[in-house]
């Protein structure tokens, strides 16, 4: 048996090991800090600490102007301090992610109106988790879901900003962080919604994708997939890169002189790489980490069949509650072309902003498709579609967010010229984004529907 001499000098090398390796993790936690601080973290605190003060302004100067008796009557909890602090950011359908952090889902006698089962349970579930030791008050699952709103948009900017550089350089990637975070609807990104996380799990996912880490671009994808229901549209993102790199692991593309026969190489190569790598174990492992992206959506389909009897809940929510179904979306534009709708603080679709934003994403398409990698181009084309085919535009503004290669793209354009019309394009962006920045934290503190 060992002496207590012995076990001494044990317990001293665990301890050294441990602090030995308690070291290495500060000093990689102070590099990432290092990095990321002048670029990423520090320009979205600041945002949101300018936003923070846009909206004690709105609620000290503009609220009480507000009369009570309209449809739009803000919380009025949200004239105290602190309150004001976190109840400035849930509005809208943030009830409902909260609801389902407190409750869990509605019963099956509410999938006939606007039942919570229309929004997806990874976000309220890492609420309900980080809730757990700080009880179970109204206040803690804000502050909560404000938290996990927020470290989740740092984590969004990180990445976007990793994978920018790997295509475009430090400069441009720069740019694009601090383009998507004074977007007009970049509120969202700290408010009680999963755009934030959303957001994250599709750039990192795509980031590992670009990397070729086929096990973890699957598992970032099934997460975003429980997250929204894009989410599973990253199959076909990350489906694409798998195919391009079986294709050249096997039939490497040499481009030919002529334009035709290049196009005729390049499919050859597709093709019969595709074909030659199924004989390969490891293929289908790929194939295998491919699978975890709609695996995400079936596992709440699955729970939504063992919970209310339907594999598809959400799809039933949406239908009879908010009245989406699908629809072309070449129809779905040309009824709101026919049919402008007048500004109106009660309606639930901002129709000048979201057309705008629609037409400006569309028209990005091709510069991105020529600019940027093919896997870009696909992204923004599905991301941007997906949502025109619910069969109406509300919120399309808010959730074009999500389709960042739109600003990779204007951190290029900004980045090209002299430097006299660098700065221009820069400023440009930056004074108009900030504007509409600020008036929408100004709609969304009022809580008025057309900024949902």
């Amino acid at each position: 048996m060992p002496t207590s001499i012995e076990s001494a000098d044990h317990s001293t090398e665990w301890s050294a090991v441990n602090e030995g390796k308690r070291d290495v993790a500060m000093s990689r936690l102070r590099a990432l800090l290092a990095k990321f601080w002048p670029t990423v973290i520090l320009p979205y605190l600041g945002i949101r600490l300018l936003l923070e003060l846009v909206g004690l302004t709105t609620i000290y100067y503009i609220l009480p102007l507000i009369k009570p008796h309209q449809p739009i009557y803000p919380d009025p909890r949200m004239a105290n301090f602190p309150a004001m602090l976190w109840l400035m950011w849930q509005h809208f359908d943030s009830g409902f992610y909260l609801s389902i952090a407190q409750q869990g889902y509605w019963g099956a006698q509410t999938l006939h109106g606007m039942s919570n089962w229309a929004f997806f349970p990874l976000y309220p579930l890492l609420i309900r988790l980080f809730t757990t030791p700080f009880g179970t008050s109204d206040d803690a699952f804000r502050l909560v879901a404000l938290l996990v709103s927020n470290l989740a948009a740092i984590v969004a900017g990180i990445f976007l900003y990793k994978l920018t550089r790997r295509e475009l350089g430090d400069k441009i990637a720069a740019r694009t962080v601090l383009y998507l975070a004074i977007f007009p609807m970049g509120f969202y990104l700290a408010a009680i919604y999963p755009e934030s996380l959303f957001l994250a799990l599709a750039v990192s996912c795509t980031y590992y994708a670009r990397q070729q880490r086929w096990w973890i671009a699957g598992l970032l994808g099934g997460l975003a997939a429980l997250t929204r229901p894009q989410g599973v549209l990253l199959a076909v993102i990350v489906g694409w890169e798998y195919w391009q790199y079986l294709a050249e692991q096997f039939a490497p593309y040499s481009p030919a002189e002529d334009r035709s026969a290049s196009i005729r190489a390049w499919l050859r190569s597709r093709f019969l790489g595709l074909w030659q790598s199924l004989r390969a174990w490891r293929t289908w492992l790929g194939f295998a980490a491919l699978l975890l992206i709609p695996l995400g959506l079936a596992l709440f389909c699955a729970y939504g069949k063992w919970k209310v009897g339907t594999f598809l809940p959400f799809e039933d929510v949406e239908r009879s509650g908010w009245g989406r179904s699908a629809l072309n979306p070449l129809q779905l534009m040309w009824h709101m072309l026919r049919y402008p709708r007048p500004a109106n603080p009660y309606d639930w679709n901002f129709y000048a902003l979201n057309m705008l934003v629609i037409v400006l994403f569309l028209l990005s398409l091709i510069p991105i498709l020529r600019k940027l990698p093919f896997t870009y181009g696909l992204f923004a084309l599905l991301f941007i579609l997906m949502p025109l085919s619910s069969g109406i535009t509300n919120s399309i503004a808010r959730y074009y967010m999500e389709v960042f290669p739109v600003f990779m793209l204007l951190a290029w354009w900004t980045s090209q010229g002299s430097f006299e019309q660098q700065l221009r394009r820069h400023n440009v962006i930056v004074i108009g984004f900030a504007l509409l920045l600020s008036l929408g934290m100004v709609m969304f503190t009022l809580g008025i529907y057309s900024m949902s």
